[in-house]
């Protein structure tokens, strides 16, 4: 099948452009495929990060052609022409955000004119956003306008797509596994190149740091915390896209210096593993969520986490053995799932599980699942 897929690749940092990139590995297998990227993504005003170019010097990458600029409508009427060229039976569209609704718009209004009988579909890595932008119901209504059928990673999500647009054909597969970052390093010389001592217990915040993911909550659980394990150490390792200051003071109010790092930039590829392998356990402590690809790094390297019950969170881990979901906004809920996990000493017990609970989360599975999908319609 001639499969066209549009979406963030290399040179683009970030979970979406991973995932992209491995879809199209994958696809490729067993199709022939046409990767429409972008040459410029977002203006800076709607990216609060440093910078949107990944610096890995192992970077994850496919061929692909970089055709689609946000601001540019000449680039959109090129990339969709290209589409049309190709002779696409099924694109596919990787969906974040109504940023980019106008230019997906008008290529997937392209494709339908020219090729009728060619597949759309959207792969939603979030419907509902978690922060809010003006007029972000519409621009995404108007996005999915030539939809033909939704890829969404949860039951929530699939319920916010059929809020938004009644009566679509909506399918829901969990984000599949991130296993590109294994590490060379072992755990001791992890903790060895952070400082941490070889039996200390440590927890681990990974990503973007924005406000709905909810750090805040997480320094705040520390007090109760380490009042029950002794020693316990907190590992934040992410760029912050809001004032890090708040998040230093906080520590600094509540006298928990000595138990937090915090690593304020980017992470490239070839570093991510030093920082999942010295870590005991993954705390993702948001507020609001539609899926997060930190639980499947995580289970890459057998970690269990703690989680907060929302969005598609909760269909990714089996509690108790894979990991501890709690409520959201909640640090006492938090301190309690992490001291609960290093009292009971059963890590060992964690790793196998998780060993056994991710292949459900298999790309072959996931691929299967969508060539199965697109040949169906």
């Amino acid at each position: 099948m001639k499969i066209a897929i549009v979406g963030p690749t290399h040179p683009f940092r970030g979970g979406i452009s991973h995932y992209t990139t491995l879809l199209a590995q994958r696809l490729r297998e067993s199709n022939e495929v046409l990767f429409v990227s972008f040459s410029k993504q977002y203006p800076r005003f709607l990216f609060p990060g440093r910078s949107q170019i990944d610096q890995s010097r192992r970077p994850l990458s496919t061929e692909s052609e970089g055709l689609l600029s946000f601001a540019d409508p000449l680039s959109w009427s090129r990339s969709a022409a290209r589409i049309v060229e190709f002779g696409a039976e099924a694109v596919l569209f990787s969906w974040v955000n109504p940023a980019l609704a106008m230019q997906f718009r008008y290529v997937s209004g392209r494709v339908r004119r020219d090729l009728p009988g060619t597949c759309i579909v959207f792969w939603c890595h979030n419907v509902a956003l978690h922060e809010r932008i003006p007029l972000s119901k519409p621009l995404t209504r108007k996005a999915f306008r030539w939809g033909d059928h939704f890829i969404v990673s949860s039951q929530e999500a699939r319920r916010d797509l059929l809020q938004l647009r009644p009566g679509s054909s909506v399918s829901v597969a969990n984000l599949p596994q991130l296993d590109v970052f294994r590490s060379a390093s072992s755990r001791s010389e992890a903790r060895r190149d952070l400082g941490f001592e070889e039996d200390a217990p440590v927890a681990l915040y990974f990503g973007f740091v924005r406000p709905y993911k909810g750090l805040m909550h997480l320094i705040r659980a520390l007090p109760p915390a380490a009042r029950q394990v002794p020693g316990l150490r907190l590992l934040v390792v992410g760029e912050f896209w809001s004032d890090v200051q708040k998040y230093r003071d906080e520590v600094e109010r509540l006298g928990v210096e000595e138990m937090v790092t915090i690593v304020d930039r980017y992470v490239p590829n070839e570093e991510v593993g030093r920082y999942f392998e010295a870590a005991d356990i993954v705390v993702l402590p948001y507020e609001t969520a539609s899926g997060s690809g930190i639980i499947q790094i995580a289970y890459s390297f057998a970690k269990p986490v703690v989680t907060t019950s929302v969005g598609a969170l909760v269909e990714v881990v089996d509690e108790g053995k894979t990991g501890f979901l709690v409520p959201p906004c909640d640090p006492q809920a938090l301190a309690g799932a992490i001291s609960g996990f290093f009292r009971s000493g059963t890590a060992d017990d964690f790793a196998r599980n998780i060993e056994r609970f991710r292949e459900r989360f298999s790309w072959d599975g996931f691929v299967a699942t969508l060539d199965g999908l697109l040949r169906k319609i």
